[in-house]
């Protein structure tokens, strides 16, 4: 006897003969689109074997070691100086009440929406030998201040990068240590020894995740180490490529960023071994009284006014000052390209991550091409740009070809779809969990195979998974630089370029314009990524 209602399933196409083919044939796509995005990596992986690199024993030997250690420097003071923002105002914020503590629950998340980029060309303009405060500071009181170096760039990156460790040691003091907490305040232990003994050793797996974000983000920086005048591994990858003209030295400065990559993503996992906080009720906030309750309430607003409200003055009496006509028609036009850019990376990113989440929900195991496609976001920008440029060059070369890939949209498109392909997956990919299996089995039951129940059913409800998806992925966009600034088209500017080629020729004024927008287009998803966060740890 057939099911209730297979007549009517069966009306979506014979889904008994179509949906097998049809969800075969899916699979086969995947499979393709996964090893697609997995190219670059792989190309960055194998260079010494394919790729020549004439002055790479200059490079080894001249290059390779300052800029390095100037990496790990920069990665070192970043993580220090951004710990000791982002921990103790997360334990204030989860741990006690105090004025203002609901504002800078959310406000603290702001400094997100600032690329480092911005933030270091407007802490510059403030603070550089020049800079506005540094002359009034020269001329009333005799000081000269600078922030142009290598201790100012460490906070000015922590300053913008800090929210990544905020926000999961928030969630992790807010909930989970409730009974632990309660203990040590029972056998007379005071804040600071809950503080240090129970509460920071229990969200250490997650602090030190966010620690692991703010480094990959340190490392992809290029237009704030170059302002700076900062040598790292990524100013060398542009260095190699754009002043040597050496691709195959640039390869191998990207392998060894990448391996460096690898040991971060290696240290991670390492101190998160055997180490879980098990869900509990949400912790009760001490109400702070006296001088606490005002301290408390200093150390958020200090962090907030240097970190995002400084910045934002900046940026905002540079526009509110700037008369000039000139330059509105190319600031249209990069603009228009962005958003361009930001439209087809999103259509063509989620696509591929949608079949991605099918494979996943549909797969009888895991798809290592899937996982070897979804590294690309744990790779900094620059050495995607190097690898896509490499594969684009080999198949330029071919007597084949007939169509030139090196310059033209559809590459940075690609070298799009690799950078952010796990930024839309991870979301999807948290969605669909969310979905009970029960309904895919009862569909199945009524005779839809796996690609029409995943079309009919699954997708329609990812709708708030994609919507959110699609605006991290056109954000990230937006704000990405390096990548950019090695792939685009000839004469092609977008927001970020002409923000890093106008401040870099100290034209701040000019520069504030598409640096203004970048900002606006960041504060929505910043504040949708605090909701999810507050909203799944309350």
């Amino acid at each position: 006897m057939r099911p209730v209602g297979a007549d009517r399933m069966a009306g979506m196409g014979d889904p008994q003969r179509n949906a097998p083919s049809r969800g075969a044939m899916a699979l086969r796509a995947i499979s393709v689109f996964a090893l697609l995005l997995g190219l670059p990596l792989l190309v960055v992986i194998t260079a010494p074997f394919h790729t020549p690199a004439p002055q790479w024993d200059h490079i080894a030997s001249a290059i390779l070691p300052g800029h390095l250690l100037e990496t790990l420097q920069l990665l070192a003071g970043t993580l220090i100086i951004a710990l000791l923002l982002a921990v103790p105002a997360a334990w204030l914020i989860s741990a006690y009440d105090f004025p203002l503590k609901r504002f800078f629950r959310w406000a603290l998340v702001l400094p997100l929406a600032l690329p480092t980029y911005i933030s270091a060309f407007t802490f510059a303009a403030l603070f550089g030998p020049t800079g506005s405060f540094s002359s009034w500071s020269m001329e009333q009181l005799g000081i000269g201040v600078d922030i142009v170096g290598m201790p100012g760039l460490c906070l000015v990156l922590a300053l913008v990068l800090y929210p990544y460790i905020y926000l999961p040691a928030r969630a992790a003091f807010a909930s989970g240590l409730s009974s632990q907490l309660d203990a040590a305040r029972m056998l007379g232990a005071g804040s600071g020894r809950r503080f240090s003994r129970i509460a920071l050793p229990l969200a250490r797996p997650a602090i030190v995740g966010g620690a692991l974000l703010v480094a990959m983000e340190t490392l992809n920086d290029f237009g704030a180490v170059k302002y700076f005048g900062i040598r790292t591994l990524t100013t060398g990858i542009f260095r190699s490529w754009g002043g040597l003209y050496d691709l195959g030295s640039a390869l191998r400065l990207s392998m060894v960023l990448l391996g460096l990559i690898v040991l971060l993503l290696w240290i991670e996992r390492r101190s998160r071994r055997g180490r879980m906080i098990t869900q509990q009720d949400p912790n009760t906030p001490v109400e702070l009284r006296g001088v606490r309750k005002w301290a408390a309430l200093g150390w958020c607003l200090l962090i907030l006014f240097v970190a995002a409200c400084l910045p934002l003055m900046k940026i905002i009496s540079d526009v509110l000052g700037d008369h000039q006509e000139a330059h509105w028609p190319a600031l249209l036009k990069a603009t228009a390209n962005t958003l361009l850019v930001a439209g087809l990376a999103v259509v063509f990113t989620l696509g591929i991550a949608i079949l991605f989440t099918f494979k996943e929900r549909y797969g009888k195991k895991p798809d290592l091409l899937v996982r070897l496609a979804s590294l690309g976001y744990a790779i900094p920008g620059a050495v995607i740009a190097i690898g896509v440029m490499a594969l684009a060059g080999a198949l330029d070369r071919q007597p084949w070809s007939t169509v030139a890939l090196i310059g033209s949209l559809a590459l940075i498109i690609y070298a799009y779809c690799v950078r952010f392909m796990a930024v839309g997956l991870q979301t999807l990919r948290a969605g669909i969990q969310q979905q009970h299996p029960h309904l895919d089995a009862s569909a199945r039951m009524l005779g839809a195979g796996p690609w029409s129940t995943f079309i009919r059913i699954n997708l329609p409800l990812l709708k708030p998974s994609l919507i959110a998806a699609a605006m991290l992925v056109a954000i990230d966009v937006i704000k990405e630089l390096p990548l950019t600034l090695i792939l685009r088209p000839f004469n092609f500017e977008t927001l970020s370029t002409r923000t890093y080629a106008l401040a870099s020729i100290e034209q701040m004024r000019e520069a504030s314009w598409p640096a203004l927008l970048i900002v606006l287009c960041g504060v929505i998803p910043v504040l949708v990524l605090d909701r999810i966060h507050s909203s799944g740890h309350r």
